[in-house]
C-alpha cells in the first residue's frame, strides 16, 4: 500500500534537535566540585538522555543513594539551564535550516519530550526554535500515549517520528508511525531499531523527496 505524503513530523528534543549533553556535562563539572560528585563520562550522559529526571540521574550516578538522587535531579536540571548563557549554540548543525524548510513547506511539527516543562520551554526559547512547533508535550512519562493522542486527529498515515532513543522508536512503532533515528545526535544505529536513519538533519528531506537545500 502506498504511504500517504508526510504532513506531520513529531520530534524528540534532547539528543535529536539539541546537543543537551554539553549543558549536562558543564553543570556536572561545576556542581561536582561543590558537592563531591563523581564525574561520569559524556557517553554515559548521552545514554541516559530521554529518561525522566529521576531515572536520568539514577543512570548517570548508579551507585548513589536514592535520597541523594532526589536532591540532585532538580539541581542538575537547573544547572543545565544556567549553563545556557555560556554556550553559543546547542542546536545540532542543520536543525534550524531543516525546521525552517519544513515550516515553509506547510509541514506540521510537534515536540514530544521527557524533559520537564521548564527545561523544554527554556531550551526551545533559548535556541530560537519554539516558533516552529504547533504542539509541545513535555514531562512525558509514556511517549506512546502522547503519540496516540497527537495522531487521533491527523492520523498515523503521513506522520513520522524523529528521535534518538529506543523508546522513541518503540512509541512510534506501537502507534503505527514511521520512525527515523537521528544518528548525528545520540542515536545508535546498531541497537535502536528505527525504521530509517539519517546522518544529518537535512537528510530528512530525502524521506519527503524534497530537493536538498
Amino acid at each position: 500500500m502506498k504511504r500517504q505524503p508526510i504532513h506531520t513530523v513529531i520530534f524528540d528534543l534532547d539528543g535529536t534537535l539539541t546537543d543537551t549533553a554539553v549543558l549536562t556535562m558543564r553543570a556536572i563539572y561545576r556542581l561536582a566540585s561543590e558537592y563531591g560528585w563523581t564525574i561520569p563520562s559524556e557517553e554515559a550522559v548521552k545514554r541516559a538522555m530521554g529518561f525522566e529526571t529521576r531515572e536520568y540521574v539514577k543512570r548517570i550516578f548508579p551507585d548513589m543513594e536514592q535520597s541523594a538522587l532526589d536532591i540532585m535531579g532538580p539541581m542538575l536540571d537547573d544547572g543545565e539551564l544556567d549553563e545556557l548563557r555560556f554556550v553559543d549554540e546547542i542546536l545540532f548543525d542543520g536543525c534550524k535550516e531543516l525546521l525552517e524548510f519544513l515550516k515553509a513547506a506547510g509541514i506540521r511539527m510537534h515536540i514530544v519530550s521527557t524533559g520537564s516543562k521548564k527545561h523544554v520551554k527554556t531550551i526551545l526559547a533559548e535556541s530560537g526554535i519554539e516558533k516552529f512547533f504547533d504542539l509541545v508535550s513535555s514531562a512525558c512519562s509514556d511517549k506512546r500515549e502522547i503519540l496516540h493522542e497527537m495522531t487521533m486527529e491527523s492520523g498515523v498515515s503521513g506522520t513520522i517520528m524523529v528521535g534518538d532513543m529506543i523508546k522513541d522508536h518503540v512509541a512510534a512503532r506501537e502507534n503505527g508511525i514511521l520512525s527515523v533515528g537521528a544518528c548525528y545526535g545520540y542515536c545508535d544505529r546498531h541497537s535502536s531499531g528505527f525504521d530509517l536513519y539519517i546522518d544529518h538533519p537535512l537528510d530528512l528531506l530525502n524521506i519527503f523527496q524534497f530537493k536538498a537545500i
